[in-house]
This record gives structure tokens, C-alpha cells and sequence, in this order.
């Protein structure tokens, strides 16, 4: 950071109340020009709220904004904007039937004459988009792309400058914006998050990944239950301190010290707050899934596994390897799919969503983006729970029996620890990003679940609830579920996973186990252009 002058972005006294729900309560920050400032803190503790008050997408309860000495107009995203301050969303908020320059220029669309400059519209957003990862190509339906070049995207839209090159934004908030990219595109964005703070932009970065603050900003505020806990220089806190401040109680794990393993201290880390290492499971026995020379036309090449009863089997590999197209396979949603894919014995590719849940075979998707993919944000909490048994519980002639519903949503909502203020009465939008994740994972995590795909579980997650959820999934595999686990967070698919499967160009590239599984093994298969190569 350059030598500060004083504050350009000051919020003071800001409280913003949801319903029951008190999200901010009298929080005071203020922001540095050319700092790059963390906000960090649990699942609902008020960080994206707090951003969204800045950028105007909230109207404050009490509070003001102020920006260069001007007083900005509470919930107006139009005086936010024009004076400078921009914010990449956590989720998504694109259209995917438009070209990925279409949404880049939706806010200021090139004209020449009465009609749209398509041409200078693919300029001007080729110039943006590339800076990030210039392999995108701007003419294509954004909707083609991954969701992680979907987030390039949409942190690439912040970046518009004026006609002499000069950056028109003052601030960016980021929220979560590394959440689904890769460790390079990761990499990519810090070093452009820090250039960026050099040209005299402020910053607020949103964050729950610890080696980002450490490596990317100057600044970090603590929120804890909306409420304002401490403003830290990042050079003078360690990560325990860190921790303690956004829990408000010590992670003893944090502590753990070298053990001799060729893990990471987050790794192992990790396999200490779980127990330890836990017992293989049996492939004496059946698998479970078996899935053999699956192929889908640009998505999947000849991928084959087998996942036993109470194993955790990660799939690694970069954002854009065929992770999540492979899981879409086995849960029918790729129509296109083609091969064997089997529970139990039972066939179930090409037999439609429905009939594999209700034959009995028990799967159980958590997808990655759970905002478009996976929660109705127009029902209930009772009723996310409960959709793929509702007509199970039902009596007859379909009428529902709610007193059945609610007893099933009550004990979900007590085993899983979701915070929430009514089960019928609220969103799926009213909660934290944390509560809407664990909420998901209630859905599907059941006794009848016998093979649960997990996509990013823990994808925005903060660190205490990544925590219950890492906790959740190993029991749920000593108990007998067999799980795939989808994880572009190293520490997290090295301390989970029993064996791990590395993907790439659709490809499954190869098998680790044991020693063999450490992050430089999973990059360098990730990166083969061979199959099954063994390390």
C-alpha cells in the first residue's frame, strides 16, 4: 500500500436490519485509497452486506456513506456507481443467454448510429475479459463457459476504464471472488487485485481464504455477528490471532505442528480436527458406483471409477477439467451422456433425475453454484428440505401432511446447526451464505442417501462453518455413505478424500492413494497431457 493519506470511502454508524434478522449493527470502517482492505468474519457476521450497503444495493436502517467527501443516497446503485464504486458479487449475477461482451457493455453499450457497435462492443470487452484469461472468447453465450470464467467475467465488467485509459471505479469490492477459480486464476487475480491498488484503488476484499489475506492485502476488519470486532495490519497479525478475533474462541487445530507428513500444516491441520487418519475403506466389498466408459460429446472422455460404501473418493484437477460435467452425468442431467453408470448394481444413466432417486437408489447431488443450480430461492426452508421426498410424505390424492414435513425439516435443521428465524416463513435468501450451503447438504445427507456427489461443498464458506461441514461428511462416510468429492481447496481434498481421482480435459488422468496424495502429484497429473500417469 502506498503511503496513506486519509480515508476516501468512510461508512459510519451503519445498522441494516433483514426482518428479525440484525445483519449490521452500528459498524464503523473506513478505506484507503490504493490499500487493498479484507473484510473477514463467519457466515453471516455482515461482511457482504456491509458491501452491498457500499455499493448501494442496500438502503441502510441508520448511517452514513461517504466518498470523497460526498454523502452517497442510501440503497441507490446509480450514485454508487457513478461515484466510483463497483462490487463483484459472490453468486453469479449474469445472463448466460447473452455473449460474454454483451454482458460485459450491458451498463454502456457502444452505439453507432441507432444500433449497437457489436464490433467495438467485442473490442472493448476483449481488452477487459483478457487481462484475466485471454483464452475467453467474448463472442460466445456466456452460459457456455464454466462457472469459474464465469467469475472471470464478472470481475473482468469492474474493470472499465475511460476513453484516455484511466480507471473509472474508485472502489471494487470483491466478494468472495476467488471462490471457483483455480489456484492460477487465483493467482492471476491477486497480482491484478495489487496492481490495481498501486493506481490508487481502494480494495475491500472479501474473503474466507487465509492465504489471500496474507498474501494479498494491507488491511483486514473483523465482523462478528454484525457487529465491528477490529482493524488489523495484516504485516503485524498472525492467522491464530485472526481466527480468534472472527470466532470470538480458539481453533486449537491452527496450532498443529509438523508431524513429518509430506502435507501442508492446513492439511494436516485438518486431518487433526477430524481424527486423524481414518480406516481405508473395504474394496473387498462391492462398490457402490460404478461407472464405466462414460462419454459426453465435448464434455467427458472414457471416464471410469469405482466408489465403495463409506469411502470419500475426491476428484481433482482445475476449474474447467470435467469435474462437474462428470458429476452431472451420473445424476442425468447430461442427456447427452452415454456409457454405464450404476448403483447397487442397478442402471442408472439415461433414466431421468426422478427415477433414480425414487427407485431406491438413493443419490444425492450438492451441486456447485447453489444459487442457479441447486436452492428454490421462492420457497420455503421447509420446502428445500423436503423436495426430492415431498411426495413420499404426501397422503393420498397428493395432499401433503405438514405435521410429517415439519417433523423431518426440524430434525434436519437441528442435525446440520442452520440458523434460520422461521421454517416456512423464510428464503433460502435470507440466510448466509453458510446456512444457505448447509441447508443444501440437509436436503440430501440422509439415511436413505446412499451416494452423495459434492461439489464445492464448502465453496464461500467461513472457517468455522467449513469446519461443521468437513466434520459432517466424515461421518456420514463412517456411517456407510459413499461420497464423490468435488474441491478446488487443496487442504480440503487431501484431508477428506480416501483416494483421489485427477481429471483434465474430461479425462480421469490418474489415481493417488496414500503417500501419494500431496498437491504437487494432483497439479502434475491435473497438467499431464497422458493418461493414468503414475507418479
Amino acid at each position: 500500500m502506498s503511503e496513506p493519506t486519509s480515508p476516501n470511502l468512510i461508512a459510519t454508524n451503519i445498522s441494516q436490519r433483514f426482518g428479525h434478522t440484525q445483519a449490521l449493527e452500528d459498524v464503523s470502517v473506513s478505506f484507503m485509497p490504493g490499500e487493498v482492505h479484507a473484510l473477514m468474519g463467519e457466515n453471516g457476521a455482515g461482511k457482504s452486506t456491509l458491501g452491498k450497503v457500499l455499493a448501494g444495493l442496500h438502503a441502510q436502517n441508520t448511517g452514513t456513506v461517504v466518498i470523497n467527501g460526498r454523502e452517497l443516497i442510501p440503497g441507490s446503485l446509480d450514485d454508487a456507481f457513478h461515484a466510483g464504486i463497483r462490487i463483484v458479487h459472490q453468486e453469479l449475477a449474469q445472463c448466460p443467454n447473452l455473449s460474454v461482451a454483451e454482458n460485459l457493455c450491458l451498463h454502456d453499450m457502444p452505439k453507432k448510429g441507432f444500433t449497437v457497435d457489436f464490433a467495438e462492443m467485442e473490442r472493448r470487452a476483449a481488452k477487459l475479459v483478457h487481462q484475466l484469461d485471454p483464452s475467453i472468447d467474448v463472442t460466445k453465450p456466456l452460459g457456455y463457459l464454466s462457472p469459474g470464467r464465469r467469475q472471470i467475467c464478472q470481475i473482468a465488467a469492474s474493470l472499465d476504464r475511460d476513453d484516455k485509459g484511466n480507471m473509472i471505479a474508485k472502489v471494487i469490492v470483491f466478494d468472495e471472488p476467488t471462490s471457483s477459480l483455480s489456484i492460477s486464476e487465483a493467482s492471476v487475480l491477486m497480482d491484478i487485485t495489487r496492481d490495481l491498488a498501486k493506481q490508487g484503488l481502494t480494495i475491500i476484499y472479501v474473503s474466507h481464504r487465509m492465504s489471500e489475506i496474507f498474501t494479498c492485502c494491507d488491511r483486514v476488519t473483523i465482523l462478528r455477528d454484525g457487529k465491528f470486532v477490529a482493524t488489523n495490519v495484516v504485516s503485524e497479525i498472525d492467522e491464530p490471532t485472526l481466527v480468534e478475533q472472527m470466532i470470538g474462541r480458539k481453533i486449537e487445530t491452527l496450532e498443529s505442528r509438523n508431524n513429518g507428513s509430506n502435507h501442508s500444516v492446513e492439511t494436516r491441520a485438518l486431518k487433526a480436527e477430524l481424527g486423524g487418519d481414518h480406516p481405508a475403506p473395504d474394496h473387498t466389498v462391492a462398490p457402490r458406483l460404478t461407472i464405466r466408459s462414460v462419454n459426453s460429446p465435448g464434455k467427458l472422455v472414457d471416464c471410469s471409477l469405482d466408489l465403495y460404501p463409506g469411502e470419500v473418493l475426491g476428484i481433482g484437477g482445475l476449474v474447467g477439467a470435467g469435474r462437474s460435467e462428470l458429476f452431472d452425468a451420473i445424476f442425468n442431467i447430461d442427456t447427452r451422456a452415454k456409457g454405464s453408470i450404476t448403483v447397487d448394481g442397478q442402471e442408472i444413466l439415461g433414466k431421468g433425475i426422478r427415477a433414480a432417486i425414487d427407485a431406491g437408489v438413493g443419490l444425492g447431488y450438492v451441486p456447485e453454484d447453489r444459487r442457479i443450480q441447486g436452492l428454490f430461492f421462492n420457497l420455503g426452508i421447509d420446502e428445500n428440505i423436503i423436495a426430492p421426498i415431498m411426495h413420499k410424505i404426501a397422503g393420498f390424492g397428493g395432499l401433503r401432511r405438514r405435521k410429517e414435513e415439519l417433523s423431518t425439516v426440524e430434525k434436519r435443521i437441528a442435525r446440520f446447526l442452520i440458523k434460520t428465524a422461521s421454517l416456512s416463513n423464510t428464503t433460502p435468501g435470507e440466510l448466509s451464505g453458510g446456512n444457505q450451503q448447509k441447508l443444501l447438504i440437509a436436503r440430501w445427507m440422509t439415511q436413505k442417501t446412499k451416494v452423495l456427489l459434492l461439489d464445492e461443498p464448502t465453496r464461500g464458506i467461513d472457517v468455522g462453518t467449513k469446519s461443521e461441514i468437513y466434520k459432517l461428511i466424515r461421518e456420514a462416510a463412517d456411517e456407510g455413505l459413499s461420497i464423490l468429492l468435488v474441491s478446488s481447496e487443496m487442504p480440503e481434498l487431501l484431508a477428506l478424500s480416501d483416494r483421489i481421482l485427477v481429471m483434465g480435459d474430461g479425462e480421469i488422468k490418474g489415481e493417488l492413494t496414500g503417500d501419494e496424495m500431496t498437491q504437487i502429484n494432483i497439479l502434475t497429473l491435473a497438467t499431464s497431457e497422458e493418461k493414468h500417469v503414475t507418479i
